[in-house]
């Protein structure tokens, strides 16, 4: 990676401009998520909040992308309510790494219509976007980690895409951003307490129904 590359991460202007130049700035044929945090790590709270974040919005199939990244996600959450300045991950998840090429296309993807979203964006509401406000918001975001990386079906997408509202709120100190990741939470919430609730309901009524139909059939007769 040469010097301008590496200012590049280091000195990000915008979140679309870091994933469009994605494909010159990751070498080799896969991408781990250690050498990704520690690139991203010097780019600001906001910037690996998104990272962290997108491969659970837009899963790469074949991968448990949600799995390992909810894990650093809620690694990260606590580890900013403990005050500490960088992300630290364990040996396991830095090791994890993606195939290059799918990475490099989809950022390529979502980049213009990131850049679409930025240009809503701005500093206002700055309370709302502070290191007081990150310490706070450190809680939603670690509980929408634990809903990512848990195995709930149709789960991920609303969690993630809260994250993101935060991130971009980080990124861009606009706290009308946070406001609508706080939103999205609740929605969350909402949809991930529903799927869990009618969930296990179904999964009563189906034992209910099997445990029937075997008396009916005689084979729990002793």
């Amino acid at each position: 990676m040469t010097s301008a590359d590496a200012e590049a991460i280091t000195r990000p202007r915008s979140a679309s401009t870091l994933l469009g130049r994605l494909g010159e700035l990751i070498e080799g044929e896969r991408i781990s998520v250690g050498a990704m945090s520690d690139a991203l790590g010097r780019s600001g709270l906001g910037i690996t909040i998104l990272m962290l974040a997108l491969p659970s919005f837009i899963p790469i199939p074949g991968l448990p992308t949600g799995f390992v990244f909810g894990t650093a996600l809620a690694i990260l959450s606590l580890q900013v309510l403990s005050g500490a300045e960088s992300l630290i991950l364990p040996g396991w998840i830095r090791r994890f790494s993606m195939p290059r090429d799918p990475v490099v296309r989809g950022a390529a993807y979502i980049a213009p219509w990131f850049r679409k979203v930025e240009w809503m964006l701005r500093p206002r509401l700055s309370g709302l976007s502070g290191r007081r406000a990150q310490l706070i918001l450190a809680l939603p975001i670690f509980i929408h980690s634990v809903m990512i990386l848990l195995p709930i079906p149709l789960g991920n997408q609303l969690p993630a895409l809260a994250v993101i509202a935060f991130a971009f709120g980080f990124i861009e100190r606009d706290g009308i951003a946070i406001l609508a990741g706080a939103l999205i939470s609740v929605l969350a919430l909402a949809w991930n307490g529903a799927i869990i609730f009618f969930g296990a309901e179904l999964s009563i009524f189906l034992w209910g129904w099997g445990a029937g139909m075997i008396e009916r059939l005689g084979f729990g007769a002793a």
